[in-house]
């Protein structure tokens, strides 16, 4: 498993069990979700339901014990088991033209199943939406600190960010643990979520299927409209909207999307069954013929309510076999968005049928030849089967509705008023359709007003870059014009007073992340960052040694090793291949926020059983933004070498501050001179040199398996720094 998900996992609310498969029972319950292991593998509980595993199988708990964590949310283990399957990423998509709100109505309503990643050039941290069978679930790792967010709040926060989000479509497999008493469960995520589907069909479902539906047509209008509007226009509803079939019912081909660029989206696609060989294309879902000739009934492959005692499951896995069978994902772009398919069961597939008859203005011409075409085809005192692909009393009742249906429209003249229904429908429709594109035109042409409004304020920011620079430059000139200030202060004052800030010029340009990722190059750095300063004093007319205080600062040791730290030396490592073997303090540099002169470290010490805590004092010390220290450093600014007890006191120190702070990264010894030979013979003992050395990281100081730091010498030469420790 993913290191970061374990440590995640094991910091939820555990308990322990044993007794396999029975101990897990008296824990998990339907409402239960989290993570199960033995020790060895893992189980993924959502809901009371294992929907993944990892380094194990569900078989393996049968006899075990271990610990069951207790997710903080619902949607964690779910989307840590679909991370550690691996989904297929179907598309990409930038917020700016496609908002993260817009997909997930897109995903929810094609009853998608998957997640989306939300983190590429997003700096605030790492945003997540699970689908299962359309439902979503959010949850968001906020900032440094990976702060955990869910739910609503989370997909508030996601839906905000500004960067590329990713979908993956993942293939679950959901299963029950079994009972204590050998009762295994099968595997199949439709036994988990349905009934046994054959047992409407074994027990009346062709009497169902018969005189039931005629019974209701001759006393039920509004289930008449609702059949009419499936058989006749609904069809060509969800044919056109799955882009598999044209407007009358012939299978089309939809063009390859795998070829796309990454920012298109994917358009809905029929299964792969729709479009098989002899299939009719007005056959409902479940009808498909068989090998001998039969027809399987919808009712043996729908989930749904035929009678008392078989309500549908109320969570989200009740229609495990239609969205297992989802292969790609709704369309998001809204020209090619498509209606949800129409479902076979319940009040959802009334509300579908309504939904389509509000759309059937843009079909009314297909729908009067479709009932044409019935009428003219249909004799009067039988209702024949509407196709041969297999025994025709399975569908009979439904074709004898029909043909009643369309006869007696025919005799009382109900036909004409139904086409003289659709085609105001259709005016209406058409008129919307103007408005719409009449609106469209609208924004189009405010978007080019704001685009040239743009053109005008970048080009007006230009003007006034230069005219800040030259004022800057007449500054310069005046400040050298005037007379020797009387207020001055000494080298060590002006040091001491004194705390550099890393920043950006633009958040949105290169930065220490980018540089880090390998993303950006050095001068793109240079040209973003800059390092501010912050005293304790007013600076105005202030004289350091009768130099302009800035002036001094900028050719200070301290000021010049910072700037050197975050702007060279991360492309020194990665240019040279050194990355891993310098990781913590390679790591560390994008953390650093500011740099204190003459800063000091707090470090715990633990005599005779108590501990107290001390003050280390460096002559610069670098921190992250929650002040924990990351790097220390001694400079030597004179012309005498750096000798060995410089040496032995920075080791010590550096130890004392990695057993205190886990941020810790690297202690450096810098000179303007050289290191004595006792220097470095302390630097190479201290870091366990020699030829059977056997450390995988260079130059580090190792406390214990997984603590220590880097001990760094660097010497600086006409106005620059170069790493002699370890040799890059």
């Amino acid at each position: 498993m993913d290191a970061q998900r374990r440590s995640e996992i094991t910091g939820w609310d555990a308990r322990e069990f044993s007794d396999g498969f029975a101990g897990l029972g008296r824990i998990v319950d339907r409402g239960y979700s989290g993570a199960v292991t033995d020790g060895a593998g893992w189980l993924f509980v959502f809901e009371g339901r294992v929907v993944g595993a990892t380094d194990a199988d569900l078989d393996d708990f049968a006899d075990a014990s271990g610990t069951a964590y207790e997710a903080p949310g619902g949607v964690l283990p779910l989307l840590f088991a679909m991370q550690e399957q691996g989904g297929e990423p179907r598309a990409q998509y930038y917020t700016n033209d496609t908002p993260l709100s817009e997909a997930d109505r897109k995903l929810s309503r094609g009853g998608f199943t998957g997640y989306v990643e939300l983190s590429e050039n997003v700096l605030s941290g790492d945003y997540y939406v699970a689908y299962a069978a359309g439902e979503s679930m959010s949850a968001a790792w906020v900032g440094n600190s990976r702060r955990l967010e869910t739910g609503e709040k989370a997909f508030a926060l996601a839906d905000d960010e500004v960067g590329i989000y990713t979908v993956y479509e993942v293939d679950l497999t959901v299963r029950e643990i079994p009972s204590g008493d050998g009762d295994g469960a099968d595997g199949s995520p439709a036994a988990a979520a349905t009934d046994d589907p054959t047992d409407d069909e074994e027990t009346g479902g062709t009497e169902a299927g018969g005189s039931g539906v005629e019974a209701d047509d001759a006393t039920d209008d509004d289930a008449t409209d609702g059949a009419t509007g499936r058989d006749e226009i609904g069809r060509d509803d969800v044919t056109d909207d799955a882009g598999g079939r044209d407007g009358d019912g012939a299978a089309t081909t939809e063009p390859d999307t795998t070829g796309r660029d990454a920012s298109e989206p994917i358009g809905a696609a029929v299964p792969e069954d729709d479009a098989s060989p002899g299939s009719d294309p007005e056959e409902p879902r479940g009808q498909r013929a068989t090998g001998d000739g039969s027809a399987a009934s919808a009712e043996a492959t729908s989930p749904r309510d035929d009678g008392p005692g078989k309500a549908p499951s109320d969570d989200v896995f009740s229609e495990e076999e239609q969205w297992r069978e989802q292969k790609s994902i709704p369309a998001l772009d809204p020209s090619e968005a498509s209606a949800p398919p129409a479902e076979n069961d319940g009040a959802g597939s009334n509300s579908a049928r309504s939904a389509r008859r509000s759309r059937g203005e843009n079909d009314a011409g297909r729908a009067a030849e479709a009932r044409d075409r019935s009428s003219a085809s249909t004799p009067t005192d039988e209702s024949p089967a509407p196709r041969s692909t297999g025994d025709a009393g399975a569908n009979r009742s439904a074709v004898s509705s029909r043909s009643q249906r369309t006869s007696s429209a025919h005799e009382g003249g109900g036909r004409g008023e139904q086409v003289r229904r659709l085609e105001s429908a259709l005016e209406t429709a058409e008129e919307e359709r103007d408005s719409l594109a009449a609106e469209r035109d609208a924004i189009a042409e405010e978007r080019e007003q704001l685009e040239a409004e743009i053109d005008r304020i970048e080009s007006e920011a230009a003007t006034l870059r230069e005219e800040r620079d030259r004022l800057r430059d007449e500054l310069s000139a005046a400040r050298e014009r005037l007379p020797e200030s009387d207020r001055a202060i000494s080298p060590a004052e002006a040091r001491s007073g004194t705390n550099l800030f890393v920043r950006y010029d633009s958040k949105g340009g290169a930065t220490l992340e980018d540089a880090h990722e390998g993303t950006v190059g050095r001068d793109e750095l240079r040209e973003n960052l800059r390092i501010e300063h912050h005293t304790s004093f007013e600076t105005d007319g202030l004289t350091v040694d009768g130099r302009p205080f800035e002036e001094f600062l900028r050719d200070t040791i301290e000021y010049g090793f910072t700037r050197w730290l975050v702007e060279d030396l991360p492309f020194e490592v990665s240019g040279t291949g050194n990355e891993s073997v310098l990781s913590d303090l390679y790591d560390a540099i994008p953390e650093v926020d500011r740099a204190e002169i003459g800063g000091s470290v707090s470090i715990a010490i633990r005599e005779n059983g108590g501990e107290t805590r001390e003050q280390r004092t460096f002559d610069l010390v670098l921190r992250d933004r929650m002040g924990n220290p990351l790097f220390v450093a001694d400079l030597n600014d004179s012309r005498d070498p750096t000798q060995e007890g410089t040496l032995e006191s920075l080791v010590g120190n550096g130890r004392d501050i990695a057993e205190s702070n886990d941020s810790f990264a690297a202690a450096f010894a810098v000179t303007e001179s050289f290191f004595e030979p006792g220097a470095l013979e302390t630097a190479s003992d201290a870091v366990g040199g020699g030829l059977f050395s056997r450390s995988k990281r260079a130059s580090f100081v190792k406390l214990s398996r997984k603590r220590g730091y880097h001990l760094c010498l660097v010497e600086a030469r006409d106005g620059g720094f170069h790493m002699t420790v370890p040799d890059l």
